[in-house]
């Protein structure tokens, strides 16, 4: 029970993190900024948005964990990234095929990405080291 539990409450948090530290890594990165009076709006949005992943993640997990036997690790962290280009898309779309590659984009994407791969790496350190009664 208490590993169900932190896996539930632990890896969320994990993967909002790293899509946090990914964030303003690139932030530095395309403008040479350190995040600052943004960071309010990032906390509130993505974590809006990532509200709405994360029961997709468990479920993409699930599916996954029931479905497959082997090459897990590949096949968690590539369907989370997948998953999480979703709402990239949503956003950057309707402002047309260059808005997907604008400097705004690569920090949505990075955001978002790094939080899929720590979502699916999280996932599977968890399975993989479960212990004997763990039935999740």
């Amino acid at each position: 029970m208490i590993a169900t539990g932190s896996y539930i409450v632990l890896t969320p948090i994990l993967a909002f993190l790293s899509g946090l530290l990914s964030y303003s890594i690139m932030l530095q990165l395309l403008w040479d900024e350190m995040i600052g009076a943004e960071l309010g709006t990032v906390v509130f949005w993505g974590s809006a948005v990532f509200s709405v992943m994360v029961p997709v993640y468990f479920v993409i997990i699930y599916l996954i964990e029931r479905r497959f036997n082997s090459n897990k690790l590949f096949l968690f962290t590539t369907a989370c990234l997948l998953i999480s280009l979703l709402p990239v898309f949503i956003i950057f779309v309707p402002f047309g095929r260059q808005a997907l590659f604008s400097e705004q984009s690569a920090l949505a994407t990075s955001f978002f990405a790094a939080a899929g791969i720590v979502f699916g790496l999280c996932s599977w350190i968890f399975r993989k080291f479960k212990p004997k009664n763990y039935t999740a």
